[in-house]
C-alpha cells in the first residue's frame, strides 16, 4: 500500500540508469587512469573506499562514466547477496568512475530521493524484487 498522493512508476521513468565502464578496453582516444568504484566497493548501506583502484578510460568517455554526489549505487548479477546491493555515493573521490557491474541510478530529486531509493533498495520488498 503506497501513501495518498504517491504512485508506484517504473524507475526509469524518474531516474537515468547509467552503466559502468568495462576493464581492458583497446584503442582509447587519450586515455586517463582515473579512480573507479568496483563490486567490492559498493557495500550494503556503504560505500567502502579502503581500497580504490584506477582505470584507463578515453578522456572524451569521463563524463560519461563519472559518479555524481546523490547517485545510487547497485551492484549486478553475481551472488544473490551481492544483487541490487548499494548505497549512496557522496562524491569523496572526485572524478570517480565506476566498473560495468555497477550501475550508478540518478534520481530526478523532484520525484524521487537518493536516500529513500537506497532504502528501498535495501528493504524486505527491495530484495524480494531483485530475487524475482
Amino acid at each position: 500500500m503506497l501513501p495518498e498522493g504517491w504512485k508506484r512508476v517504473p524507475l526509469h521513468k524518474i531516474a537515468e540508469i547509467r552503466t559502468g565502464l568495462a576493464k581492458g578496453k583497446q584503442g582509447l582516444k587519450e586515455p586517463v587512469e582515473l579512480p573507479y568504484l568496483r563490486v567490492a566497493n559498493v557495500q550494503d548501506g556503504h560505500i567502502d573506499l579502503k581500497e580504490v583502484k584506477t582505470i584507463q578510460v578515453g578522456r572524451a568517455d569521463i563524463e560519461r562514466y563519472a559518479l555524481r554526489a546523490g547517485d545510487v549505487l547497485m551492484t549486478e548479477g553475481g551472488d544473490f547477496d551481492k544483487l541490487g546491493r548499494g548505497a549512496v555515493w557522496g562524491g569523496e573521490i572526485a572524478p570517480c568512475l565506476h566498473q560495468n557491474h555497477v550501475f550508478a541510478v540518478r534520481p530526478d530529486a523532484d520525484y524521487l530521493d537518493s536516500s529513500f531509493l537506497s532504502a528501498l533498495s535495501a528493504s524486505e520488498y527491495g530484495r524480494n524484487y531483485f530475487l524475482s
